[in-house]
Order: C-alpha cells, then structure tokens, then sequence
C-alpha cells in the first residue's frame, strides 16, 4: 500500500494510493529529532497538545520564520531545514517499566506519526503547494499498560491522530485558513 526507503536515519515516504479521494501527500521526509536542546527548543517554542495519554509538542513552520524576524538563533537548525522535512521525537516517562514496554511504546509513537503523516484527514491544513506546516513533532506517552503485549498500533494511532486533527484547529484558527470540508 506504502512504499518506503530508508537512507541511513532518514525515511522516504511516497504513497502509491490516495485517502478519501484527497490528493497523496508530496514526499515527506521524517527525521529523527536528536539532542535535549533539540527537545527544549520544541516544548519552548511549540504548542502543546494532549489527548488522553499522549502530549504532543508541535512547532509549525510560520513559529521558526517569525522567530527568524525576532532572531532566535536557537532554531535556526530548524530554518535551514528542507520544506518537506518533518523532525519527530518519541519519549515515554521512565515509571514506564521494564525498558521492553518503554521502547515499545516509542515504536508506535513513531509508527503512529507516520501514518498520520500519510492521511490527509489527519492533516487536513496541508495544501500541495505549500510548504509543509509542521518542522518537528515531539510525542511523549504517559500510558502504563499491564503487559507490552496488550498495547497495538490500533491503540496508539487515534491518539495521535486526534493531536493532529487538534494542531489542524489550531492551526486554522491562527492563520484564518479557509478549507473546504470533507
């Protein structure tokens, strides 16, 4: 259904079919967001969003290019970035034990990001000849499941799916966005 390429932490995602009859995403490529200043940067200059159990942090492109006017020169790793480049980060808190549960909950944070990334529903702001809005997604889990194995991508991905339908109204409501609806 997806097609994907990996080139050394970079993903490539192209997809091969279309959602609801809306036109397929453009290529976007997702990087991984590395560093604690990279992390401080986003929960200072992002907007918060929470939706039962997963926060998400996210830093919309029109945040960096207004701070490049007030000169932050804090994200100026994010201004250089390409047009269609996303940086995601995944966390889960440490209470969340063992390590098998933590990182598995960081892997479908990160699955669950991408196939956000894939749904035009879900990102209903993106427009194909705009640049596109969001530069980093920063997700952190509070949810302790009883076992690893309880917990499926099917648990996490609405979760996900919500902050971004949530960041859509935000994002529309800052910037007077007139869509049609769906």
């Amino acid at each position: 259904m997806f097609g994907m390429q990996a080139f050394s932490n970079t993903a490539y995602f192209s997809p091969r079919t279309t959602v609801n009859n809306a036109p397929p995403l453009q290529n976007v490529r997702i990087q991984p967001l590395k560093g604690h200043n990279a992390f401080d940067l986003i929960f200072e200059h992002g907007a918060r969003f929470a939706y039962r159990g997963v926060t998400g942090f996210l830093l919309f492109r029109h945040t960096v290019e207004t701070s490049a006017k007030q000169a932050v020169p804090e994200l100026e790793r994010f201004r250089r970035a390409a047009s269609d480049t996303v940086f995601v980060g995944v966390s889960s808190k440490r209470r969340t034990r063992p390590a098998v549960m933590r990182n598995r909950l960081k892997r479908l944070l990160r699955a669950s990001v991408q196939a956000a990334l894939w749904k035009t529903r879900a990102m209903p702001f993106y427009a194909d000849d705009a640049a596109f809005p969001l530069v980093a997604v920063v997700l952190i889990c509070n949810i302790i499941p009883e076992k690893p194995s309880l917990l499926h991508l099917a648990d996490i991905q609405p979760l996900v799916e919500r902050i971004f339908a949530n960041a859509d109204k935000h994002f529309r409501s800052k910037h007077n966005h007139n869509t049609k609806s769906q």
